[in-house]
């Protein structure tokens, strides 16, 4: 008798597992009124690809249920149209707004478009008693005892996007070298190429803080 208990049960259990599996398999795809389009990259996407040079091959539409799409999907092209990637974007991955910029991640860096990241090594007088901070608007000043004369303005405005600690040797004012450490920091500015060139390898360089 057990067993034949035991018998009923087991085919009532397959019977249940058949159903559902029956149920979930010829379960319709999601209906165009509780669906949403998202777009999933077909292929890896470095930082900095913009948004108005992806095409057809770099990207698949796809429709998924309202309920499944993350947060912050991207949903339409023109979302994100002057923008550009801001990180690296992988192989069936759903495009997020978040994903995108103004500007592109470079070596942990944000830079803007049209410049490049220049680093100065300046002493904490010159980067203002240490209130400048990435995000800042700083004027780049050059000292009067490095150019002969009186201190000029090398720069009006300069973005700085990062900002480290180091030491650097000392020097006296003969220009000898002591061998006290000196507290500087590198202070790494977004310019473009033309200004560059007015900051590589100057000495006695100062900033003066913008307003925000």
């Amino acid at each position: 008798m057990a067993r034949k208990i035991i018998l009923v049960v087991a085919s009532l259990t397959l019977v249940i597992a058949g159903a559902a599996l029956y149920l979930t398999v010829s379960k319709p795809a999601a209906s165009a009124s509780n669906a949403t389009t998202v777009y999933v990259a077909t292929g890896d996407l470095g930082p900095g690809t913009r948004a108005a040079s992806l095409t057809d091959v770099q990207l698949q539409k796809m429709q998924v249920a309202s309920n499944l799409v993350p947060p912050n999907a991207l949903t339409n092209l023109s979302q994100v149209a002057d923008l550009q990637t801001s990180v690296p974007v992988f192989k069936g991955q759903i495009l997020m707004t978040r994903m995108f910029s103004k500007t592109a991640t470079t070596g942990g860096l944000s830079i803007p478009p049209g410049t490049n990241a220049v680093t100065l090594q300046l002493s904490d007088g010159g980067r203002v008693a240490g209130f400048v901070q990435p995000g800042s608007k700083v004027v780049v000043y050059q000292s009067s005892t490095q150019i002969g004369g009186s201190g000029t303005v090398v720069l009006q405005s300069a973005q700085v996007i990062a900002v480290g600690p180091t030491t650097a040797t000392g020097k006296a004012a003969d220009g000898t070298v002591s061998n006290k450490s000196v507290a500087t920091a590198l202070i790494t500015l977004a310019l473009t190429p033309r200004d560059s060139v007015k900051v590589v390898g100057k000495e006695g360089l100062y900033l003066g803080l913008l307003p925000s």
